[in-house]
């Protein structure tokens, strides 16, 4: 149907609706739908078609009545026949009507009339009381439509899976949708029951429906096939049986058929990005822009900072990777988090996709984040863009806590990295020569040496095997030890949680967690870190899903007391889960 919105103004509006298309002969309505009461309402001169009967008027209310508040709406429609008399495109134009002293005026309408032709009919057989296969693949078909079919690696095309028919269609069965092998795809939301719209194909009318609509992003070069979509259909066919008498009284006897459908496989022609790619580029496609955001640019030591990339556009959003940032090497990072806001339609994606981090400046002094650059290909006019983000200068002061023991006391991460590159100074500590000729080996005091060396050695063997086995014996109490301690720190953080000491809490959680570790894996504190632990549970066959959780939770509670509010899930949460997961590893690190 050929509708469209009115003019709005106070929620008054006025829209007109007729068959898109129709034959030469044929007799259709013309509707205009008022939500109000108009005072008075002119319709436009209808001079295309042959005016069969109208305006006819109807009226219908509707009340409604919600926690004790009631509303009520009036719709008011003006119905017209008419009949199409000559081929051709024609615009209807607008009618108007009075609304409150305001005058509303609503969209046009395009109809297209096309040749009289004989309708299609139900298929019946010509013998055989059972009904028999009939050809009615130029009655009912379906078509896999794309709006373009030479496009670039990574842009996107609209596949449109459609059904067109001339038949009464009694129903469904199964269907089977192309796999899109070559394609990353997204749907298009689309209503769940089908509409029947009517449409011109090659001279003939059918009534079609949009079956599904995709987004398809090509992931490789060359010629690309979508296999055919299959659909099973019923349709309304007549059985052809002895004449009764009844038959004129009851009328013909009918029963559905299932037809099967297949569509044609489309093949889509996709060419490589052109060469001259800018340093830096990772396949993004479309046209895309990027911005950088911060919560606050002045900080003292410790205190957390959020930094925002935001990439934002129309093309393949979803699929772009963080961007590689050089932070400066004072601050402590965290891996992004990805929130990703995109809306799939006949335009393609767009959206935006941001990468939140977590900094943590550890020592005081005036930095820089770099401008951060986003290389894209726009198909439209095949060029690679650049799009670049502000930098920031951050001032950070020192704050009361005291620096993490993570760092050496006195050097900055960027003094050290001079050291061992810089110029070595001359030696001027006294030091020992030797006369030429009087070499060392060979002599009485080489010889004592050895001997000392080997005793020494002795001595050092005696000593770490009674070291060997006290350790043994020490790695046996802590991990005798370990889930004791675990239940007790995990109990000092049901206090907290009670009391809603939220970073009391994350701390206590925090111990119990890698405590537990320590001591079952007998690594000391200093060297825990995510590849240590990962690494000791592995060796006893630990499953990859408790690792990660284990490792999840450790970050949760580390983030947490730096900045609650980045933390996702409640104390309860985190609780529930850490007492799971300790658990699950007692039972393999027995």
């Amino acid at each position: 149907m050929a509708t469209g919105p009115g003019l709005l103004a106070q929620d008054v509006s006025i829209t007109a609706s007729a068959p898109n298309v129709v034959r030469v002969g044929e007799q259709f309505r013309l509707n205009y739908v008022i939500n109000a009461n108009p005072s008075s309402f002119s319709a436009p001169e209808i001079s295309d078609f042959y005016v069969l009967s109208g305006p006819n008027q109807s009226t219908s209310h509707s009340i409604q009545i919600i926690n004790g508040r009631r509303t009520s709406s009036v719709t008011i429609t003006y119905s017209y026949y008419l009949q199409a008399t000559g081929e051709g495109n024609f615009t209807i134009p607008a009618a108007t009507a009075v609304v409150n002293n305001q005058t509303y005026t609503s969209n046009t309408v395009e109809i297209e009339v096309i040749a009289g032709e004989k309708p299609a009919t139900t298929p019946r057989p010509s013998t055989s009381q059972e009904p028999q296969a009939i050809d009615v693949s130029g009655e009912l078909f379906v078509r896999i439509l794309t709006n373009r079919k030479n496009i670039f690696r990574g842009e996107y095309i609209i596949a449109t899976i459609k059904l067109y028919t001339r038949l009464s269609i009694t129903g469904f069965g199964e269907s089977e949708m192309p796999d899109f092998q070559g394609f990353w795809t997204q749907d298009i939301e689309s209503p769940t029951q089908l509409n029947l719209v009517r449409e011109n194909v090659d001279g003939r009318i059918f009534n079609t429906a949009v079956i599904k609509k995709v987004i398809l992003f090509p992931q490789k070069t060359g010629e690309i096939t979508i296999d055919p979509f299959k659909l099973e259909t019923y349709i309304r066919q007549q059985t052809n049986r002895p004449r009764s008498p009844f038959d004129d009284f009851f009328g013909s006897s009918y029963t559905n058929v299932l037809k099967p459908l297949v569509s044609n496989p489309v093949k889509i022609n996709v060419r490589d990005l052109p060469a001259g790619a800018p340093e830096g580029y990772a396949g993004a496609v479309g046209n895309l822009d990027i911005k950088a955001e911060i919560d606050k640019q002045q900080a003292i030591t410790n205190d957390a900072l959020a930094y925002k990339i935001i990439v934002s556009g129309n093309g393949n959003v979803e699929l772009i990777d963080a961007p590689r940032i050089n932070f400066p090497p004072d601050f402590e990072t965290y891996d992004p988090k990805v929130q990703t806001s995109v809306k799939n339609g006949e335009n393609g994606q767009s959206g935006s996709k941001t990468f939140e981090y977590l900094l943590i400046p550890r020592h005081a002094g005036n930095f820089r984040i770099p401008q951060v650059t986003l290389s894209y290909f726009e198909p439209k006019s095949g060029q690679y863009r650049t799009s670049t983000t502000t930098e920031f200068n951050i001032a950070i002061s020192k704050g009361n806590e005291e620096e993490t023991v993570s760092v050496i006391a006195g050097r900055s991460k960027e003094d050290l990295k001079i050291i061992g590159s810089d110029i070595l100074f001359i030696k001027d500590n006294p030091f020992k020569l030797f006369r030429i000729g009087q070499g060392f080996f060979g002599s009485t005091l080489l010889y004592v040496l050895y001997t000392g060396l080997f005793l020494l050695f002795l001595m050092v063997l005696l000593i770490r095997r009674k070291r060997i086995q006290r350790q043994q014996n020490v790695e046996l109490v802590k991990n005798q030890r370990a889930s004791r301690e675990a239940r007790r720190r995990l109990k000092e953080a049901s206090t907290h949680m009670k009391k809603n000491e939220s970073e009391a809490f994350y701390e206590a959680v925090l111990k119990a967690l890698t405590g537990y570790l320590v001591d079952k894996l007998n690594i000391p504190m200093a060297d825990l870190s995510k590849d240590t632990a990962r690494k000791g549970l592995q060796k006893y066959n630990v499953k990859s899903e408790a690792i990660e959780e284990y490792l999840e939770l450790a970050d949760i509670c580390e983030m947490a007391r730096y900045s609650p509010t980045a933390t996702e899930g409640g104390m309860g949460e985190v609780y529930a889960r850490s007492i799971k997961i300790i658990s699950q590893l007692e039972q393999n690190l027995r």
